[in-house]
């Protein structure tokens, strides 16, 4: 459950390539906007995910992240994560354990906030939907360019005002369906870098499992 959490809060990455042929260059533009302001300095949200898998009922998760160019923190009931775009530690509060790993790139992918749409940013092709309307968001279809993926399509919906990132649909070829929304989004928030840094001094007693 967690794992598809991590996987499906991947809402940032720090660029987009350039609008490509079958690409709208303005929703390319509006994605990257967002992009860039993650890269100097910190945003901060709180996020709904419901996930509905085909033949079950859905259920819903949330929590809060805060993310600065490729360091984050996911904050859940029973889980915080740091990772400070090195290493990670992964705090489970029910046990007051800590695991602290150097994770790879697959292991980020699974983990790190910003890899789905990194990811498919560039093998995707970016249009606005002719599906999903809004008056009040921008809604951005991404739709993987090989047939052979397991994500059919992404919708991402930016408020036309504020141009803040308001959620992020993704739709899988066997029926499934996650949806992220975000509200109490803020960005411009200054952090240091040792936020994102895991502090055992703040955990008394705290078990360490190292396995760096």
């Amino acid at each position: 459950m967690i794992k598809y959490l991590f996987l499906l809060a991947s809402i940032f990455s720090l660029s987009f390539v350039s609008a490509k042929a079958q690409s709208n260059t303005e929703a390319v533009n509006l994605l990257s906007n967002i992009m860039n302001d993650v890269k100097t300095t910190a945003i901060k949200t709180d996020f709904k995910l419901t996930m509905t898998i085909k033949g079950n009922p859905s259920q819903t998760l949330g929590g809060s992240f805060t993310l600065k160019a490729n360091k984050f923190v996911l904050d859940m009931n029973l889980v915080k994560v740091y990772f400070n775009g090195i290493t990670q530690w992964s705090y489970m509060s029910q046990n007051n354990e800590v695991t602290i790993s150097t994770p790879s790139t697959k292991e980020l992918s699974e983990t790190n906030p910003m890899s789905i749409l990194i990811n498919y940013s560039l093998k995707s092709n970016i249009n606005f939907s002719s599906e999903t309307k809004s008056s009040k968001n921008h809604c951005i279809e991404m739709k993987p360019k090989s047939i052979d993926k397991d994500i059919s399509k992404i919708i991402v919906q930016i408020n036309k005002v504020s141009n803040e990132l308001q959620s992020i649909k993704i739709n899988y070829k066997n029926g499934n369906v996650n949806y992220l929304v975000l509200n109490s989004f803020k960005k411009g928030v200054q952090l240091s870098d040792s936020y994102f840094d895991f502090n055992k001094a703040n955990f008394k007693g705290v078990i360490i499992n190292d396995l760096r």
